[in-house]
C-alpha cells in the first residue's frame, strides 16, 4: 500500500476495486465469461466506453472473478458460473481491495512527489516497471492481470512498450486495456486485443446506481444530473463531489443573454474556483465547458429535437447558433481544449484559465 494520492480516485465515493456490483453491463459481462467458459480465452482484451461508464468497476471484477476460487474452480459443485459474482469472503477481495494482491497490477499516471501533482501520461518507466511483476511465478493455475487505466494516457513510448508486451504475452496472463477513444490508440494494439464495448446505462440503471448518493438532492436536481451525466455513473459521481450542477447552472446563466455575458456570474465562478479548495470546481468546469459545446452542436445538427435538454437550454443555444454556424462553436472548442491542456502543462492560473474559456466566446459574439 502507498499512501501517495491515485489518479482515478474520486474522493467521498469507493474505488472501482472497492464495488462489487456492477449495474447495466449485464450484456458485456456475459460475453467475456462466455469467452472465459470457452477454453479459447482472449489474452488481451479493450474494454471501451465513455468516461465515467464504468470500464474500471468491470475490470476489477473480472480480476476478482479469475483470482478468486470462483474463478480458478470453474464453479465448484454447481457447474460453470454464470456471472462473474464472487463470494464476500473469498481471501483473493481482501488483496485487492487493498491493491496489494500479487496476481494484479494496475498502470495508471503516477503520482509526481516533487511537484506535487499527478504526472499528465502513463509513462515508458510505468510500462518496464510490469517486468518485476513478470518475473513473479505464479502459483499454481493462477493468472496475472495487468489492468491499464486508461490506455489513452499512454505516451509513445509507453504504447510501443505495452504492444511489445502484447504481441509476445506472458504465460497465464490478461490483460485488459481501457479506453474512452479507441480510434486514437495504435491499430496495432487494438488488432492485439479482443474489444468490449460499455454502452451508457439507462435512466433506471443511472437511478438504481445513484440512489445510495442521491438522497440530498431533489427530484428536479437528479433529472438533471440524468440529463448531464447522459448514462455515466461517473460522470455523475463527480459532478456530485465537485458541485457540477451549480456549476452547469452557472454556465448557463452566464450564456443567457448572449452575446452578453453574465459578468458577475462570471467573475464569481472564476473567483471560487481560484481558490485553495477549488481544484474539484476547476476540473469540472473544463469537463462541463467543452462538453457543454459539444451539447451545443449537436443539439443545433438536430434543429433542437433532442428532448435531453434541461429547461431553458434550448433557448439559450438558439440564440447563440443563430449568430455563429456550428463551425465556428467548433473552433471554440478546439481553442478551449488547447487552453485547458496548456494550462496543465505551464500551470496556468486557474482563475485566468476559466476567464478566458468564456471571454473567447464572448469576443467571438461581438
Amino acid at each position: 500500500m502507498t499512501d501517495l494520492p491515485v489518479s482515478d480516485k474520486l474522493e467521498g465515493y469507493p474505488h472501482p476495486q472497492d464495488r462489487m456490483e456492477l449495474i447495466g453491463h449485464d450484456a458485456a459481462e456475459k460475453r467475456f465469461l462466455e469467452n472465459y467458459l470457452s477454453g479459447r480465452f482472449h489474452h488481451a482484451w479493450l474494454i471501451t466506453g465513455a468516461k465515467g461508464v464504468g470500464k474500471a468497476s468491470f475490470a476489477y471484477r473480472a480480476a476478482k472473478f479469475l483470482l478468486s476460487q470462483q474463478g480458478e474452480g470453474g464453479g465448484g459443485l454447481f457447474g460453470p458460473p454464470d456471472s462473474l459474482d464472487v463470494p464476500e469472503g473469498d481471501p483473493a477481495l481482501a488483496l485487492i481491495r487493498a491493491g496489494s494482491h500479487p496476481g494484479l497490477a494496475v498502470l495508471r499516471r503516477q503520482y509526481d512527489v516533487k511537484n506535487k501533482k499527478f504526472f499528465s501520461v502513463i509513462r515508458v518507466d510505468d510500462v518496464r516497471a510490469l517486468n518485476q511483476f513478470f518475473q513473479l511465478t505464479a502459483s499454481e493455475g493462477s493468472w496475472r492481470i495487468v489492468i491499464v487505466d486508461p490506455v489513452d494516457e499512454m505516451n509513445q513510448n509507453a504504447a510501443n512498450a505495452i504492444l511489445k508486451i502484447l504481441e509476445e504475452p506472458p504465460k497465464k496472463t490478461l490483460f485488459l486495456l481501457l479506453s474512452h477513444t479507441p480510434a486514437s490508440l495504435l491499430p496495432t494494439i487494438r488488432s492485439r486485443c479482443r474489444q468490449l464495448a460499455l454502452r451508457p446505462l439507462s435512466d433506471d440503471d443511472m437511478r438504481r446506481f445513484l440512489a445510495p448518493y442521491s438522497e440530498t438532492i431533489s427530484p428536479d436536481q437528479l433529472d438533471m444530473l440524468l440529463t448531464l451525466a447522459e448514462g455515466s455513473p461517473g460522470m455523475a459521481l463527480r459532478l456530485l463531489e465537485a458541485g457540477g450542477l451549480e456549476i452547469f447552472a452557472d454556465i448557463l446563466d452566464i450564456f443567457r443573454n448572449y452575446p452578453v455575458l453574465n459578468a458577475e456570474k462570471l467573475h464569481a465562478l472564476a473567483d471560487k474556483i481560484s481558490l485553495k479548495d477549488g481544484e474539484a470546481g476547476y476540473r469540472t468546469i473544463c469537463e462541463l465547458y467543452p462538453w457543454w459545446l459539444t451539447r451545443l452542436v449537436r443539439a443545433a445538427s438536430d434543429n433542437f429535437s433532442d428532448g435531453n435538454l434541461v429547461p431553458g437550454e434550448a433557448d439559450i443555444m438558439k440564440k447563440m447558433v443563430s449568430r455563429h454556424s456550428p463551425a465556428d462553436w467548433v473552433e471554440i472548442w478546439e481553442s478551449g481544449n488547447d487552453l485547458i491542456k496548456r494550462a496543465d502543462v505551464i500551470n496556468l492560473d486557474r482563475k485566468q484559465v476559466v476567464l478566458n474559456l468564456f471571454l473567447n466566446v464572448e469576443r467571438m459574439g461581438r
